[in-house]
């Protein structure tokens, strides 16, 4: 687990970075990269946290006893 909150922390920096500098920056180009680079990290913890809570939900599921098959 500590690993996905680490690559959400990476994604976060590379958002906030990002947007520091597209505030920073008045070139059309930077802008449109820095929109780019923010898109993909809040996708990617969109993802990320998707699927966590996807594998939650399944290891729920795992956990509850079978039913006996009809006799």
């Amino acid at each position: 687990m500590d690993r996905k909150h680490e690559f959400v922390a990476k994604l976060e920096q590379i958002q906030e970075q990002a947007q520091l500098t597209l505030e920073e920056l008045p070139l059309r180009l930077a802008k449109d990269r820095l929109r780019l680079i923010i898109g993909l990290a809040r996708y990617l913890q969109t993802e990320l946290r998707l699927g966590a809570e996807e594998i939650s939900a399944g290891a729920g599921n795992a956990a509850r006893p079978r039913a006996a098959p009809p006799a």
